[in-house]
């Protein structure tokens, strides 16, 4: 009975902490119509905006191609027209103006960025990037709400590009829809527990190399499980087994999650990693600098449970193992 509580408490835990940060933005008694729209359509994107999604329109326009389009019943004051656009995933578009140049393009985007951070009461992170002078995708500002603890994965973009037809420069804001995960920020200097484990990790990181087979480096205390492909993504996956029960798997995990902060530092990141079972917490680390990336450099820290394949105590049912999973 006691192990049972001991892993209802720890599933709770983990519940708690993958949901502790709400997703929601405060109206109140705001009375800017810029913010009350623009944090009503936040507050809308986990439900893909259907609340202020209007009528379609058409299957495509000029500029997105292959796409539905479709009306919005509200829109962002100062916005020349507003866009529900459905592709690959679903987002509203404001198209905020043209521009002779791109100063003044870049301008516009400094302007709409303080504006959206403004709204957001300035708790907010901005990744800045330049995408250079060839092509039609010139300039972004991806806008993260932030909060004291870590902030959400960005789903706001203010962004310039160049109409190809007649070299103009068109000034735009899109809000994605969905859930963002939530990063939670690592202190500096948090105090190590393990210096030859953090220099194994690391060194797993850097010594990767698509054509190995293996693991590139090996872990103390962890068994190499080998190499997997899943999604596009290669997985390399250590694991640690011998542990005397639930509590004592969850005491290691919990100072190996320690330890991994440390190790990894300011620069990185982590968040909550929705699982299923066998999985009973997973938690992944990010570069801060690569959070807007599709395939990137990530260590998941994950612990599962597994029945024995040979039960000797009727009290003991359950085997605990703990996995590092390097993904490239």
């Amino acid at each position: 009975m006691k192990r049972r509580a001991g892993i209802l408490t720890f599933l709770l835990l983990g519940l708690l902490s993958l949901h502790a940060q709400l997703y929601y933005f405060d109206i109140g008694k705001k009375k800017d119509a810029f913010t009350v729209n623009f944090l009503s359509l936040m507050n809308d994107a986990p439900n893909k905006f259907v609340h202020y999604k209007g009528k379609m329109t058409s299957l495509w326009d000029t500029i997105h191609l292959g796409s539905h389009i479709s009306q919005m019943k509200i829109t962002l004051p100062g916005a020349i027209t507003a866009r529900y656009v459905q592709d690959s995933t679903y987002y509203c578009e404001f198209l905020m103006g043209y521009y002779e140049t791109l100063e003044e393009a870049t301008a516009g985007m400094n302007e709409w960025t303080d504006k959206i951070s403004k709204s957001l009461s300035r708790r907010v992170v901005v990744n800045k990037h330049d995408y250079g002078p060839d092509g039609s995708f010139l300039k972004e500002n991806k806008i993260c709400a932030a909060q004291h603890s870590g902030f959400f994965h960005p789903n706001i973009s203010v962004q310039v590009t160049r109409v190809l037809t007649n070299n103009m420069y068109r000034l735009a804001i899109q809000l994605y829809s969905g859930k963002p995960y939530y990063y939670y920020w690592i202190a500096k200097n948090e105090p190590i527990g393990g210096f030859n484990f953090v220099n194994y990790v690391k060194n797993t990181f850097l010594a990767y190399n698509i054509k190995t087979k293996g693991c590139p480096v090996e872990i103390p205390a962890y068994t190499c499980k080998g190499r997997e492909v899943l999604n596009d993504s290669d997985f390399i996956n250590y694991g640690k087994v011998g542990f005397e029960g639930f509590m004592d798997a969850r005491a290691q995990y919990d100072v190996t999650f320690g330890n991994l902060r440390a190790s990894l530092g300011s620069d990185y990141v982590y968040f909550f990693v929705p699982y299923k079972r066998p999985f009973l917490k997973r938690i992944a680390f990010v570069r801060f600098d690569d959070i807007d990336i599709g395939r990137r450099k990530t260590l998941i820290h994950s612990i599962m449970e597994k029945d024995k394949p040979v039960i000797t105590n009727s009290y003991n049912r359950k085997d605990y193992e703990i996995w590092l999973s390097f993904v490239y």
